[in-house]
């Protein structure tokens, strides 16, 4: 079978709304602009004070659907379980009113109780005793069964063994008909020490648990892994990059021995779109940004968003393109525009050779030309992550004195000769 665009073989296409790091909170002074009661509700029901209110009222004016609603982890802010079950509960409405297929969530050290609860039961050891349970408790007894939810699962079967090979394996894989998706708990080994509450781990015994799911992965489906810590160093302006998967190149190394993965993590709230570092197919890495911290604790970074992602699967391989919304508090959720190398609305991913791109490109003589014709002539220039794709822009003005119009929302226009 041939795909619009020329390429042989099956085309598989799925729709993923994409959450990072929620961080749902009660107390006044939470850093989070997602604020809800202490019953549950949120504390505003404005589209444009309460950024759920507001994604309640974005899917209903424009009519949204999702195959499947991702979400890398921090659903709850410090570990507060009212915070956390409120907000499971949230995310499944949420999988509802996109008609997705499932819901799925990692791990976030937000939602486990990552540090020592021992004073804290020293205080009244009659009335906090409850506090000296296993930091995952919490997410083991959520209704539904968590880290997934699928349609038509009323009796919670499907959920249940889930959660049971989550928990006891670190990881389990959740298949679709046209998607597969791999939840990694890089929180496994989140104890009550100082030192555990930042890092993530994909553990030795982890190793064993992902090769066995992936010889069950099936490679005519969209294959995707969410986890909460980036899988490689991931830097940020002041932050640093310390607190990445420990043995994250090693879960790499295995889906991309299996080819054509997309990982999906949070942690650092800000946005960022990749290949993951290696040789051969090595996947994309997507880091979300954070749907409502406030990211004014973290300058330089870009700003809160949510994002329905489309991903193809065809003969080149995965790529995927971008319907991307900026938060801002009192305006509500708008179309977020091209700047620097931010995830904005209709940005792409994968073309893996920029230089390729560059010559092909650099190659054409009839210019000018419009956008659209040089796409024509050279298809991976549509498929350039934002950063690939101003990295492009500088080159050809370089090395090749062409020149790329851009109009005023940073979208290219046309191709000329400087």
């Amino acid at each position: 079978m041939e795909d619009v665009d020329g390429h042989v073989g099956p085309v598989v296409e799925a729709v993923f709304a994409i959450l990072g790091d929620p961080h749902f909170a009660h107390a006044p002074g939470a850093r989070t602009h997602l604020k809800i009661k202490p019953t549950g509700e949120l504390a505003s029901e404005s589209p444009k004070q309460n950024p759920w209110a507001g994604l309640n009222d974005l899917i209903a004016t424009q009519s949204l659907t999702a195959d499947a609603v991702l979400c890398p982890g921090d659903i709850a802010f410090q570990n507060d379980g009212m915070t956390l079950a409120a907000g499971w509960k949230h995310m499944v409405d949420l999988g509802k009113r996109l008609q997705s297929e499932h819901v799925l969530c990692a791990t976030g050290n937000h939602d486990v109780t990552s540090r020592s609860q021992e004073a804290k039961v020293h205080e009244n050891v009659v009335a906090n005793l409850k506090a000296g349970l296993g930091p995952f408790e919490p997410l083991k007894v959520l209704k539904p069964p968590y880290p997934s939810v699928t349609r038509g699962d009323d009796d919670g079967a499907k959920g249940r063994d889930h959660r049971v090979r989550y928990f006891g394996a670190g990881l389990v894989l959740v298949e679709a008909e046209k998607y597969q998706v791999l939840i990694v708990n890089s929180c496994s080994e989140h104890g009550h020490d100082k030192f555990e509450h930042e890092r993530g781990t994909f553990p030795k015994s982890a190793v064993s648990e992902l090769e066995l799911a992936l010889q069950q992965c099936d490679h005519r489906k969209i294959s995707i892994a969410i986890m909460h810590h980036p899988p490689e160093p991931h830097t940020q302006d002041g932050e640093g990059a310390h607190d990445f998967i420990d043995n994250g190149q090693e879960l790499l190394r295995l889906l991309s021995d299996e080819g054509n993965w997309l990982v999906i993590h949070g942690h650092k709230h800000e946005a960022r779109l990749g290949v993951a570092g290696g040789n051969g197919e090595q996947p994309f890495v997507f880091g979300a940004a954070s749907l409502a911290f406030y990211m004014s604790e973290l300058a330089g970074t870009f700003q809160n968003q949510f994002y329905l992602l489309k991903v193809r699967l065809d003969s080149r391989g995965i790529t995927g393109r971008f319907r991307t919304w900026d938060w801002t508090q009192g305006k509500g959720w708008q179309p977020a525009i091209s700047e620097g190398n931010s995830i904005y609305d209709g940005a792409s991913f994968g073309a893996r050779d920029a230089g390729r791109v560059i010559t092909e490109i650099a190659k054409l003589t009839e210019l000018p030309m419009g956008w659209p014709d040089v796409i024509k002539h050279v298809p991976d220039a549509d498929l350039l992550t934002p950063e690939s794709r101003n990295y492009v822009k500088r080159q050809l003005d370089r090395r090749h004195g062409l020149y790329i119009h851009v109009n005023r929302d940073g979208h290219w226009q046309t191709l000329e000769r400087k």
